[in-house]
């Protein structure tokens, strides 16, 4: 609650210091808002997130300080995967959907959008350290460092927004997230549990995979797109959906999974209801990258054999309850 509170008079001070301070306020502030709204696309790894977090509370209150640490990874691990191919994505064809729904008048949202899309998609550290503080039973830490983040945007905001205008609050919105995101592995690392990144899973082949994926993407839908509103619609359609299993493929052909993470994904497909078919053909297409890619099992996640010992302790315990 008091991270909600912090995060509203952040930007209600945002909105405060830019009226004063930018110059044709209403023109950029629209533009600014279309292309803010693209952001709220990586909300969709909250999902995930708020479905962990009790169950890292359960490991955590019952000592199992690996299975903790595990979920952490994963954590980070699907978080990234996601986020960059939504990055990708907007970075392909969000500036196109933009001008040719919206018309020539919101250039300017055509070229927020671009970093505002890289900025979202590394949002995802300071997600997770969100729900590790949650977890763990901290909520405190999360209220702390949301108010650290909103106090560093407002003050570069302040200081740098007459100089630089809009740009300004660009710089302010990447040292805050950047500053939340490292200080809560820290602060996690130290007050709630041990924390492991596996970079390559969770940052490097996702980061490749994407580069890749917004490469080709950017080129087919240059093909299809003829500025009007039907092909906007359709190359944004396309980028949402049926490029996923491209994106899969090329994740796991850069060594994103190891041989026991694959399993898993693998048997979390048997556990879907209607969407099954789908899921399947997300799996299949990263599986088949992994298949062929030199890098596959090259960046296990090591502790994987000692969290699922401690899972079966705890479900040991479960039972005799």
């Amino acid at each position: 609650m008091l991270g909600s509170l912090a995060w509203a008079i952040g930007q209600a001070s945002e909105i405060w210091i830019t009226q004063a301070r930018l110059i044709n306020y209403a023109e950029i502030w629209g533009n600014w808002g279309l292309a803010q709204n693209f952001v709220f696309a990586f909300n969709v790894t909250q999902t995930l997130n708020d479905g962990a977090m009790p169950a890292i509370s359960e490991a955590i209150s019952h000592g199992k300080k690996i299975l903790s640490q595990y979920y952490s990874v994963m954590l980070y691990k699907w978080n990234g995967m996601i986020s960059f191919f939504l990055g990708a994505v907007l970075l392909a064809v969000a500036d196109r959907f933009i001008l040719g729904a919206s018309g020539p008048e919101f250039v300017r949202a055509a070229r927020y959008v671009v970093p505002l899309a890289i900025w979202g998609t590394f949002q995802f550290p300071s997600w997770v350290g969100d729900n590790v503080q949650l977890g763990s039973n901290k909520p405190y830490l999360k209220s702390m460092l949301i108010f650290g983040e909103q106090v560093i945007r407002v003050v570069l905001a302040l200081i740098l927004l007459q100089r630089f205008q809009i740009n300004a609050l660009i710089i302010a919105y990447f040292v805050g997230l950047f500053s939340k995101g490292i200080a809560s592995y820290f602060v996690n690392h130290k007050f709630c549990y041990p924390q492991r990144f596996f970079s390559w899973q969770s940052l490097i082949a996702p980061l490749l995979a994407a580069a890749v994926h917004f490469a080709w993407l950017r080129w087919l839908t240059g093909l299809i797109w003829q500025g009007d509103e039907i092909s906007s619609v359709l190359i944004f359609l396309i980028g949402i959906l049926p490029s996923f299993p491209i994106y899969m493929f090329l994740y796991g052909l850069f060594g994103g999974w190891d041989t026991d993470t694959l399993e898993e994904l693998h048997n979390a497909v048997s556990m879907t209801g209607f969407i099954r078919p789908l899921a399947w053909l997300f799996w299949k297409s990263t599986e088949l990258g992994a298949r062929f890619s030199p890098l596959h099992n090259r960046f296990p996640i090591s502790i994987r054999p000692a969290a699922m010992l401690e899972a079966r302790d705890l479900t040991a315990e479960k039972v005799k309850l």
